[in-house]
């Protein structure tokens, strides 16, 4: 990295006009913690976390805090346009919701699983104006508004129904039965009328029929088709509509006239012949089961094979159908849908819900039917990856879906031909992958952060690839999950830091600049939320926190139970917290600001030797308190050079801008003032130095503001600058 030698002299120079943007210290940045960058470009210190919903006393503390549990998942939306705001947290094995004014959360489902070593995150999105959620565990659920929970279609296959119809008469009661008189014979509409006609008779063909049906829950999703039922049967038939009488007696009640003949008894005419049949359903749906699909064949010996739709029953319990309507008036053919299966990623793609990762069958990617979220047909699917590589994440970006395994990126814009956009990049952490507010889609990979805009694809994260390599947890990478600030549009995510399992670390990108914020509390999960408040929330633990907890527990005792009340400590805050926020109510972990310079020379070989006299620090006002500057020199981070008493504040030069005047203001007469820029000079005095670097350093609540650096450095020999380089064996 150049030093002052190479570069420009920074300075702050305000021209006549109006000029609002300050110099930014980032070109000298080597690490930057808990500081982020201001429009200005400066830097200053991050304030918050602090809780979400401050309780009102200590009680009400402690109970939400253990009532909470282990956290899991976070997220928000504006449902019904906005109108219906809801916030999804899920603890331990609920799925809570919060009540808004009402300052508390109810549980909406339980029985989940709670096991931290997942290896998927939780998963979040809206579709159809409802909340879809999955963790790769448990059954994907949806939520509605009004907290209405139910399983994403159906795990269940309905049970195959039972048919009845007409029966033929044994041989040996032909002479006094006709063909299908028998079982349940009525006469119907069912029944595929011959194509042999002699103008006085007709008949019915043999014919065959079977019957399915599909369940339909509350969103119109529909379960996989039952098996078939039992075949009922017709037989051929034949019609005799003059009552056996002969060509000549026809002809001669003809002759007698209209009323003779109207006298005479008909017999079988071919509608008497056709037949209605009747179904049994006995199987029960699942409760979010609100009806029943019935499906029947049409005549399977003469017409076709394909079920196709018979009636809708809005029931879930059993129930019997009379069958009474005419192949022709069948509908559409049933879907050949499956199982929703449980999924360990998923997207919302134009109206479909695309997921992947399937159990048992990682490599797969499915879609559902358009506009129906848990409907998943049997053809619809792909494997992005020809050898069946684990799919990793799935996304919808610039109306375009893309399939991730590990190490690589496919386009599903065609969905039955998977096209490679990058082989050797890859994405390992579903949940970290953002759209930027300039359309850049960023994620996480194995060795580091890529992003794609029109296209193409690069890394981002090479100015922090030692951090990546070195200092993160890469077995916990995928459980990595990151938000968009929607104040500032920055990408932040967190991760588990090398030695510990919990993301502590969050490593933030502005689309030129990274930084990182390391605020004390274990964060599972992040989202922002969806309306004017603009926040970005984060579920996690504050360590630093203990309560007492009351734990009962029973002893046997000479046949008698004895209870018996102790109080454990219970650690650690489990709690929503707003980042970027503070109030009274939340007194955040203790933490550290830091600011490291990368290491800088007068050349670009680092052969010359230099004497740092003094260093300018133009600072902001923010804070009346102290902070720390440390040197190091010649490539050792060991300490030269240590002040802890460098000031942030500027001195007061009659202005009273340090003076405490906030307590004596008067509404309608006190006056504000923006923050000044000072100058702070901070004597160093390193000699014989061939490269140096810098820390500034400073402890919550102290508050930093930093502009820009000046430096006051000297070359300290003359002639040849090589010449103090030793020979080969020198000492």
């Amino acid at each position: 990295m150049g030093g002052p030698a190479q570069t420009q002299p920074m300075e702050f120079v305000i021209p006549a006009g109006e000029q609002q943007v300050q110099y930014s210290p980032s070109v000298l940045a080597y690490k930057v913690q808990n500081f982020e960058y201001t429009p200005e470009g400066t830097l200053k210190t991050v304030v918050g976390p602090c809780v979400y919903e401050p309780p009102r006393t200590k009680a009400e503390e402690d109970a939400l805090s253990t009532r909470l549990g282990e956290p899991h998942g976070i997220f928000h939306a504006g449902l019904l346009g906005g109108v219906s705001d809801t916030l999804l947290i899920r603890t331990d094995t609920h799925l809570n919701m919060h009540q808004g004014w009402k300052r508390s959360y109810v549980s909406i489902k339980s029985g989940l699983s709670s096991d931290i070593r997942s290896t998927y995150p939780d998963q979040f999105l809206v579709l159809n104006n409802t909340i879809i959620w999955s963790n790769g565990v448990d059954y994907p659920l949806t939520i509605s508004h009004d907290g209405m929970v139910t399983p994403l279609g159906f795990a269940a296959i309905p049970g195959a129904p039972q048919a009845e119809g007409p029966e033929s008469p044994t041989p040996d009661q032909a002479d006094d039965l006709y063909p299908n008189s028998l079982g349940y014979s009525w006469e119907g509409n069912i029944g595929t009328i011959g194509d042999v006609l002699d103008g006085q008779t007709g008949a019915i063909r043999a014919g065959n029929w079977h019957y399915h049906i599909q369940y339909e829950d509350v969103h119109g999703n529909l379960s996989q088709p039952s098996a078939p039922s039992n075949s009922v049967s017709v037989d051929t038939a034949q019609a005799d509509p003059y009552d056996g009488d002969s060509e000549y007696e026809i002809a001669a009640l003809t002759d007698a006239g209209e009323d003779s003949f109207s006298n005479h008894t008909l017999g079988l005419e071919i509608d008497d012949l056709q037949r209605q049949f009747l179904v049994r359903v006995a199987s029960e749906g699942p409760d979010h089961c609100v009806a029943v699909r019935l499906y029947r064949t049409p005549d399977k010996n003469n017409i076709g094979t394909t079920p196709r739709f018979l009636a809708r029953i809005p029931n879930n319990r059993s129930f019997s159908y009379p069958d009474n309507r005419r192949d022709s008036d069948l509908g559409l053919d049933m879907p050949n849908t499956i199982r929703t299966p449980i999924f360990r990623v998923m997207c919302a793609h134009q109206g479909r819900l695309v997921i992947g990762n399937v159990v048992g069958d990682p490599g797969v990617v499915r879609r559902s039917v358009l506009g129906l979220p848990g409907t998943f047909t049997r053809m619809e699917f792909v494997y992005p990856d020809s050898g069946g590589a684990e799919v990793t994440a799935v996304t919808s970006h610039g109306g375009v879906l893309l399939a991730f395994t590990e190490n690589s990126v496919y386009s599903l814009e065609d969905f039955s031909v998977p096209l490679p956009l990058s082989q050797g990049i890859g994405c390992i952490a579903p949940r970290s992958i953002q759209a930027m507010p300039d359309g850049t889609l960023i994620w996480l990979s194995r060795d580091g952060f890529y992003g794609m805009r029109e296209g193409r694809i690069g890394l981002l994260s090479r100015n922090i690839q030692r951090t990546i390599k070195n200092f993160v947890n890469h077995s916990r990478m995928r459980m990595a999950v990151s938000a968009i600030d929607p104040m500032t549009g920055e990408y932040r995510c967190a991760l588990s830091p090398a030695g510990s399992p919990k993301n502590t670390l969050i490593l933030c990108f502005d689309g030129q600049n990274w930084r990182r914020m390391d605020l004390g509390i274990e964060i599972a999960d992040m989202c922002q939320t969806k309306d004017w408040r603009q926040y970005l929330l984060a579920v996690g633990v504050d360590p630093t926190v203990t309560y007492e907890q009351e734990v009962t527990s029973y002893q046997r005792i000479r046949d008698t139970t004895v209870a018996k009340t102790t109080t454990v400590n219970v650690l650690g805050r489990r709690d929503i917290f707003v980042l970027d926020r503070e109030n009274r109510t939340y007194t955040p972990p203790q933490r550290d600001y830091v600011y490291r310079s990368g290491w800088i020379r007068s050349d670009t070989v680092g052969l010359t030797p230099m004497q740092v006299r003094s260093m300018y620090i133009g600072i902001i006002d923010s804070w009346d308190d102290d902070f720390e500057i440390r040197f190091y020199r010649n490539g050792s981070w060991r300490d030269v050079v240590l002040m802890r008493d460098i000031r942030a504040v500027g001195v007061d030069d009659e202005t009273e801008v340090v003076n405490d005047i906030a307590g004596s203001a008067i509404i309608g007469q006190a006056k504000a003032h923006d923050p000044r820029l000072v100058w702070r000079q901070v004597p160093v005095g390193l000699e014989n130095t061939y490269t140096w670097a810098f820390e500034i350093r400073a402890k919550y609540p102290t508050r930093l503001h930093i502009a820009s650096f000046v430096f006051d450095v000297t070359v300290a020999t003359s002639g040849n600058i090589r010449g103090r380089v030793p020979h080969r064996s020198d000492v």
